[in-house]
This record gives C-alpha cells, structure tokens and sequence, in this order.
C-alpha cells in the first residue's frame, strides 16, 4: 500500500510540474456537465465596482452538477471612487487575479495568479486552457466582461500599461482552445460595443454564436442572477437558447425594475444573438458592396461620394461622443448598423448594381441575427454595426490604445475584403485637391424681428443657408468673453424651402435641475424618439464633470435625458437616463450616485476657430448630489444680457460655417 503522505507529494510534485492549481487537482477527474460558463472578468479597471456586483449576482445561484460557472477575477488596487474595496460573496477584496469557482453563496478560490495581465493572450489561453481542463462539459461558453471598444478590442489592464486584448489575439486562443473542445458554443461580450461584424467575422470559424450590443452597454452588466437560474433549470438548452436567455434576462432587468432610472436606461439599450455560422454572408455581401461601391465613387466622382457620405450621416452613429472633434477627429466610435447604412446608401440614389448589393447586405445581416433587443432610442439597431469613418485622420487614428490599428486587423488585411479599400478611398476624399477648392457653406446674415427676448416676447432668427450639400444646421446660442465665444448651447433645425431657416427664441435655454440648484445645460444633441401617441420625445446630450464621492479628480462625462415637449413646446420637463465617460479605452457608462458632484462644462471657441471644452465661471459652480431622481431637464430664462444667437451649417465634408446677431434678453440683472 502507498502511504497516504508519499502519494500527496507525488501529486504536488507532478502539479507543480504541469501547472495545474492544486485545488482543480485534488478536485479531479469531474463528470462532464451540460455547460461550463468561462467568465473573463476583468476588473482591473474603473468598471471593477460594477463588475464586482456581477460576481455577487452568479454567486447567488453559484454552480451545479450541470453548470459549472468558473471565472477568472482580477482587482484593481485602487480602492476609491470608481473602485472597490468591498468583499465579494464572502471573499475579502484582492488585487491580483484569481481563479475561483463560483459556489451558491460563496466564491472558491482555485488558485491566485498574482499580478497577471489581462489584456495579455497568455492569460486569456492558460485560463481557457486550465479551466475547460477541470471542468469539461458538453458545451462551453466564454463571456468577456469589461470595457468593449468593437473592432479594437476588449479588456483593459491599468495595472498593466492598460494593455487590451485585441480581437484577433481573442480568436487566435478560441482557435486554440476549440482544437481539444470543439467550436466554442457561446461567446458573450458583457461590454459596449462588441456586436460588430468585425468582431463576428474574426470569430466565427472558432465559434458557433456571438451575443453582444451595438452600443454602449449600462454599467449595470447582464443580469447573471436570472440568466444562470434560468441555464440552471433547463441546462441541456443549445448557444442559440441561451443566447436568448442572456437577452431576456438583460432587457428585463431594466424593464420590470421598480427604479425608474433603470427603465429608462432601457431605451438606449441593446443586444443581440448573432449566428455566426451566417456571418460569412455578411462579410461577402459587404466586399462585394464595398467594391461597387468604390467603384461607383471613382466613377462618378464629387456627386457620388456625396451620395455615400449622406447615407453615413443620415445614419445612426453607436457609441457617439457629444464632444467637439480634437484636430479634426471625432471621439466617437463610428461604428453603424449594417442593415440602416445598407439602406440608407440604396435610398439616396446610387445605381442599380450598388442598390441590388446593399439590399444583398440587409438580407444577410437580418438573417445573421436571429434575436435581438434594442429600445425606441435605438429603434435603428439591427444587431451587427460596422466601422465607417468620415475621413483619413479618423480612419488613422482609431487604434484606440490596441496593438493594432484597423488597417492591420485580419479582417481589413484579408486580401478578399473591400470593405477597408472603400473606406481609404472614402476617407481620402474630401481632402483631394478638387474637392479642397470647393466653398463651405454660406449663411446670410441672420434677421432678428427684435432686440429684446422674453418668455413673452418672442424673436424670430431668420437666415438662409447656401448648400446642396449640407450634413447639419443647428440654431446656436452663445455669449461673448473678450475674444473669445461661449457655446450655451445648440439645437438642430431642419432647413425649409430653398434652405430657408426661421428659429423663434424667447430668451430660455435647457436648464439642469437638481433641487433649489439650476444651472444652464449646454445641450449638444438631440434625437427624436418614437413616443406614444401625443408625445413629443427627444434624447439630449449635455456634456459636463463629475467628481466621484472622496475622490478629487474631475471626469469628463455626457450626461443623457429623456426630453418631453408640452403644450406647443413651450413647456420642457427632462428624466435622466444615464452617465457616459469617454475615455481612452472607450466609452463607459458611470453609475452616478448621491454625494457626487457635477459642472457643467461649454464649448469655448477661440479666435482662431479652435475650440475647446471648458467649465464654467472656472470650475466653482458645482452641483452637490443628493438624490438622483431630483437631477432633471427644464427651461428657465438666461441671465439679463448680451447674447448672439444664430446658425452653425456643416456640409458633409466636414466644411463649417456660422453667422450670428445680437439679442439682447431683458430681466432683472
């Protein structure tokens, strides 16, 4: 007989040789379940307080004899603000990475692999590696929790330089993985911004269905405490039903909560079951369109970029910043639905052969996504987006902190695509030497019917815009500081006949509302939603600070709200919907909460043209949150004063020109 003692060192020595935790050791060999749920948390970053709070929610169901959930956590060490320093199910905080079992009511720790960098290919491939090893079942699903910024990839390690996995760095480990398991069941991205046909098309051989949203997600995460009780109960279901399960369980989180800042954050939310084995139609529909499509800008020249170019404005933009471009690029993410750009280029106009290849390309896509959600404020969202920047600054620029940029992702290198060629093309357009000899827009002088603004007097902005080519017209309100200009706000106006504008203002602006305190809101953007019947609804964008309880560091931030128009538009009343930070990683949502502070911040242009985003009265007016559902839009009258109201037009190649007049408000000083 081996002596108990002698056969533990033998099997330390052998683990300690092959790698393998001691606790996945001592717990093998384990019967093979319905499905082992991978989860890639990646925390080590401002989304660890959220991504917290999803460990706690599997941990409430925890795991069965038919579903092993097994997660690879990594802390961040920072501890304040944004970040945590809170237990976890039982386990106190960590700052490394840990492999844990996820038990009802508690975590497992399987083994700590210190400091390791989670947006390193390594780490992904030994967890996948280990973990599909200790756990085997029938099906696999790999969920990807962190910040998402779609072709350019996911998770980010501060700790770690913020290194990020790129796509092609995730499908090079799956393809791994699937040689000993099999195609990967599911792949899930609880991140903003994944489902994208880049993504899908890298991962689709080594995968058999994607599920992730077109735009930012709420930090709030998917709902793992009803997804994994809903797996738990029937665990033989396939990707494709779990997918919808994930889905469901999401959309509702938001829809049945009793707060009602939850079921607002539901309009702007998204996600979808993709069906990867019918992404490969995608893709080709999409060569084939971007060839003919590049064919028919090189033949038909100015008139018909113009053409693609008001079917990439015309529409929806996901992850989009309500900031001003920086050295001409965009700080959004311009990635758009497939099916709407697909559409939008066959209505404005192109020729035949292009129209039949776009109606080729919604045929695919709509077939490529089985299931999906998305709310009225992304009524557009059809379940795959796709990259399409406006010009070379942008299409150069959007690495976004990756290894790789788009040129030399495996998707726009393959030498079949020509949907990257298209887009060069595209992009080099506007700054060819024709097309730099063109005039920018022209506005006549605005015509003001008075002087004097008042809720009881009315003035009447009148001009006339110049331009069969115009992307945006937008009714601008500012005040003059010495030689500089202070953006208060801007509005869109549709310009009528001939390019006639006519804009009536009675002297108020948007106002944010938080209890007795009222600061004017520089509202940047507006959408119009589809409200039931009688309701005049908008999505409005106000760019401000926020200064997270106990920390001293003031982020840049868009805050969103639902608007609602009354009584001929006089009346405004405004719920606040979310929190979106813009960082380099991409955009994030941060839960605001009560004893956090807001500024507003204006667009501040020079005398030069430059522009920068500024707060106001130097940073000293500040807005001490105390309970979130007090945070609103209105309107209020400006303060007495010289204001110049007026009209900003951009045409589609990104030409900008404005034209303003005096008014002056009247009211106590």
């Amino acid at each position: 007989m081996v002596h108990r003692t002698v056969l533990g060192s033998v099997v330390m020595v052998l683990c300690s040789m092959v790698g393998i935790p001691m606790a996945l050791a001592q717990d093998a060999p384990r019967p093979v379940a319905e499905w082992t749920v991978l989860v890639y948390l990646d925390a080590d970053n401002d989304l660890e307080k959220p991504m917290m709070r999803n460990l706690a929610e599997m941990a409430a169901v925890g795991s069965t004899a038919a579903v092993q959930v097994v997660v690879l956590a990594a802390r961040s060490p920072e501890g304040v603000g944004l970040y945590t320093n809170a237990p976890v199910a039982g386990m106190a905080n960590w700052d490394t990475a840990k492999l844990l079992r996820v038990d009802k009511g508690k975590l497992v720790e399987l083994a700590d692999w210190g400091h390791a960098d989670m947006g390193d290919k390594r780490t992904l491939a030994r967890f996948l590696d280990t973990a599909t090893k200790a756990y085997p079942a029938k099906r696999y699903a790999v969920i990807f929790g962190d910040h998402g910024m779609a072709w350019a990839g996911v998770a980010v390690a501060e700790s770690s330089d913020s290194d990020t996995l790129t796509i092609d760095e995730v499908a090079t480990t799956l393809a791994t993985v699937a040689q000993v398991t099999g195609r990967i069941e599911l792949v899930g991205f609880d991140a903003c911004l994944m489902s994208n046909i880049e993504v899908a098309k890298t991962l689709a051989p080594y995968a058999r269905v994607l599920v992730a949203s077109e735009e930012i997600e709420p930090a709030d995460g998917w709902d793992y405490r009803n997804l994994l009780a809903r797996l738990g109960k029937s665990p033989t279901m396939d990707g494709s039903a779990l997918g919808q399960v994930i889905v469901d369980t999401y959309r509702d989180q938001f829809r049945t909560s009793e707060l009602h800042e939850m079921q607002e954050k539901a309009r702007a939310a998204t996600l979808s079951v993709v069906d990867l084995d019918k992404v490969a139609a995608v893709d080709q529909a999409l060569e084939v369109l971007g060839a003919t499509a590049d064919a028919y800008i090189a033949g038909g020249k100015h008139d018909a970029w113009v053409r693609m170019a008001r079917a990439r404005h015309e529409a929806d933009e996901f992850g989009r910043s309500a900031a001003p471009p920086i050295d001409g690029v965009s700080p959004g993410m311009e990635v758009y639905d497939v099916v709407q750009l697909a559409q939008k280029i066959k209505e404005g106009g192109v020729d035949a052969r292009t129209a039949a290849n776009a109606d080729a390309v919604m045929a695919a896509a709509r077939a490529a996504v089985p299931y999906g959600f998305s709310g009225d404020a992304r009524r557009h969202a059809n379940g795959l987006s796709v990259f399409f920047p406006p010009n070379r600054q942008t299409l150069a620029s959007h690495d976004h902190n990756t290894k790789k940029s788009y040129d030399r992702i495996d998707w726009s290198a393959s030498p079949q695509n020509h949907w990257y060629p298209f887009l060069s093309n595209y992009a080099e357009f506007p700054t060819s030497a024709p097309e730099l000899k063109l005039p920018k827009p022209s506005l006549d002088a605005p015509v003001a019917s008075g002087r004097m603004a008042s809720p009881g007097k009315h003035v009447k902005i009148k001009s006339v815009v110049h331009s069969d080519e115009v992307a945006d017209v937008r009714f601008v309100l500012s005040r003059s500081e010495g030689d500089e200009e202070i953006i208060i706000g801007a509005i869109p106006v549709k310009p009528k006949g001939a390019g006639a504008l006519d804009t009536e203002w009675d002297g108020e602006w948007f106002t944010l509302v938080h209890q007795d305190q009222r600061f004017v809101a520089p509202i940047t953007e507006f959408d119009e939603l589809d409200g039931k019947s009688g309701e005049d609804l908008y999505w409005a964008v106000v760019p401000a600070q926020l200064r997270v309880a106990g920390t001293k560091k003031w982020l840049d931030v868009t805050l969103s709200f639902v608007l609602d128009f009354k009584e001929g538009n006089e009346d405004v009343s405004g719920d606040f919907i979310y929190s979106v930070e813009y960082t380099t990683h991409g955009p994030r949502e941060i839960d605001i909460e009560e004893g956090d502070d807001l500024r507003m911040v204006y667009e501040v242009v020079d005398e030069h043209g430059d522009s920068r985003l500024e707060p106001a009265d130097g940073g000293d007016e500040v807005m001490h949150l105390e309970n979130l559902g007090d945070l609103k839009v209105e309107r209020d009258p400006v303060a007495p004063g010289t204001y110049k109201v007026g009209y900003v037009a951009e045409d589609l190649a990104g030409r900008v020109t404005d034209n303003f007049v005096e008014v002056e408000v009247e009211g106590e000083p």
